[in-house]
């Protein structure tokens, strides 16, 4: 299947055009899961200090950095040109020596086959055409006994994917899908890789952070829409949003709501 480049070229301009206050964003609320990631990922692994890890989708290098610290060699790499740029000159800014960015598809991957021993992905699978190719793309540079690990959203069992992704849609064109815990199983089960660790929570989020994230304030139709659907399941909610109203001083708009994150890491058979 064929790279769309329409799709790409969504991506890259609603990451170019959002990157500071994206990556001011991801800074501040992705610490923890970031740690947990490269936790996970190099937990029971013999000699970690000794592998090349390659992050995917890797935006400001919120997950690289993390891997970087427990590694010989970490890469990130993006679609966005801007990411990439911002990602590199955090990194060289705090002195991460074992650390580089660079620009690239994440459906045709400029490295070796078996060339990491650790590939990780983190919020990015909502955003492919395609993902069962991302994923054998990430399974093609992995070394027999590496490691694999993504971190996205999903749509609970049981909950109203179409009105969800309807939602994302509306905020974000270069949203997709945002997949199910059973479906990331079963393109990691295709694939021949077998999971070894899986931990799931919730995020909550003030609804204009959300949005301005997006590049999308108050005023804008966009965000009118978007917060209309919201709304429109306050107390009544089938969509695993389960917005509601909040006169706490940490939501500001008044609105918040939550995405189940899901934290899988595979490894591929020697």
């Amino acid at each position: 299947m064929a790279t769309d480049p329409t799709h790409h070229d969504k991506i890259r301009e609603r990451f170019t055009e959002t990157a500071d206050v994206f990556a001011r964003t991801v800074r501040r609320t992705r610490i923890e899961e970031s740690q947990q990631l490269a936790e996970q990922a190099t937990a029971g692994l013999a000699h970690p200090e000794k592998l090349l890890a390659i992050d995917l989708a890797c935006g400001p290098g919120t997950f690289t950095r993390p891997l970087a610290a427990r590694v010989h060699h970490a890469i990130g790499a993006d679609l966005t040109p801007a990411m990439v740029e911002k990602a590199r000159a955090e990194a060289a800014r705090d002195g991460i020596a074992n650390i580089e960015f660079v620009c690239a598809d994440i459906y045709a991957l400029p490295f070796a086959d078996g060339a990491a021993g650790i590939v990780s992905c983190g919020y990015a699978f909502h955003h492919m055409t395609d993902p069962p190719r991302a994923l054998a793309e990430m399974a093609r540079v992995l070394h027999p006994g590496g490691r694999l690990a993504i971190i996205d959203i999903i749509v609970p069992e049981g909950c109203d994917g179409d009105f969800q992704n309807n939602v994302e849609r509306v905020r974000d064109p270069s949203h997709t899908n945002t997949q199910s815990a059973a479906n990331f199983h079963a393109m990691l089960r295709d694939l021949g890789l077998r999971v070894v660790s899986e931990h799931s929570h919730a995020t909550w989020h003030d609804f204009d952070v959300w949005m301005g994230n997006a590049g999308k304030a108050p005023g804008d139709p966009v965000y009118a829409q978007t917060r209309a659907m919201m709304e429109s399941h306050i107390g009544n909610d089938t969509s695993g949003f389960h917005p509601r109203r909040s006169d706490s001083e940490k939501v500001p708009s008044g609105l918040e709501f939550m995405h189940t994150v899901l934290l899988l890491v595979a490894e591929k058979p020697r």
